[in-house]
């Protein structure tokens, strides 16, 4: 992840589909709520995804150097 972004953007799909994840399972009968299951377990991957590119771009500097 050298793009320092990138996990912003990590988070803002994580926490997106989670929130779709839900409102499915809530909402949706039948083949939805199974969809909804799966959006959550997505967001949830992405979320631990998005939590190990945020530890490595804090190993590193901004500048890309490594502080130790």
């Amino acid at each position: 992840m050298d793009f320092p972004r990138a996990t912003l953007y990590l988070d803002i799909a994580a926490k997106g589909l989670g929130l779709l994840g839900v409102a499915l399972m809530i909402f949706g009968r039948d083949g939805w709520f199974f969809a909804g299951v799966v959006a959550v377990f997505l967001g949830v991957m992405l979320g631990g995804w998005n939590m190990l590119a945020g530890r490595r771009m804090r190993r590193r500097g901004w500048d890309g150097t490594r502080r130790g």
